[in-house]
């Protein structure tokens, strides 16, 4: 059995549990030979068959959401060293998302416990750990197939969230709204003849304003609030 799979049959059967279901093992089962099926009849890979599976299953009710998702407003994140753009993407839809690009699973772990973080990764043996597999560190498992705003948008409903102020893209401080003057120096000429609103980060005190990547992002957020 391949880690793909085997990380889609821990999905179903958290999912499967979420709805109350009695005979999970059996469930499971069946919606592998469901995703079996739609591999054959629709030529795609395992993997991408076993991703609409899921999200056939997740689509059906707010139950499959996580059991942290009544928790949206003080929620963190702290996602793998493979999902540094998720967490750039989870930042500018208002949300603290940590991301270190070359952080080991123990360290990951050992300090989202610390920091009271919920863990994003695509990484499947991680889900097996210990402190994972028994709740102790909440986690939640990402189809490594998903682009990054397929991954926001699955980020989104299992978590129940809705956009809020962006954040710092850098490190996910807090940004803070300054005078388009008082920072003339620290704007590009060209930029500052057509842009008017201008933040700076209380934590790194990185320069923002909403250009191309803000409105690539925000047009994906309508996509998904529809």
């Amino acid at each position: 059995m391949s880690r793909i799979q085997k990380a889609y049959e821990h999905r179903f059967r958290e999912l499967l549990l979420r709805f109350g279901a009695r005979r999970a093992d059996q469930g499971v089962n069946w919606l592998v030979q469901r995703a079996e099926c739609l591999r054959a009849k629709e030529k795609a890979s395992l993997a991408d068959s076993l991703t609409q599976v899921a999200r056939e299953l997740a689509a059906k009710s707010l139950k499959t959401r996580h059991p942290l998702a009544s928790n949206g407003d003080q929620i963190r994140f702290f996602c793998d060293s493979g999902l540094g753009g998720l967490a750039r993407w989870l930042r500018g839809s208002g949300y603290e998302a940590l991301w270190e690009p070359s952080i080991d699973d123990y360290e990951l772990l050992q300090k989202a416990q610390k920091l009271s973080a919920t863990v994003l990764t695509t990484d499947s043996l991680l889900m097996e750990r210990t402190v994972v597999r028994d709740h102790i560190i909440p986690a939640l498992w990402l189809p490594p197939t998903l682009s990054i705003p397929e991954a926001l948008a699955f980020v989104f409903h299992e978590f129940g969230l809705k956009t809020r102020e962006p954040r710092c893209m850098s490190c996910g401080g807090e940004l803070r709204r300054e005078s388009k003057e008082a920072l003339r120096e620290r704007i590009p000429p060209k930029t500052f003849k057509w842009l008017d609103e201008y933040y700076v980060c209380n934590r790194c005190g990185k320069l923002f304003w909403k250009g191309t990547h803000w409105q690539k992002i925000k047009a994906e957020l309508r996509k998904m609030e529809r």
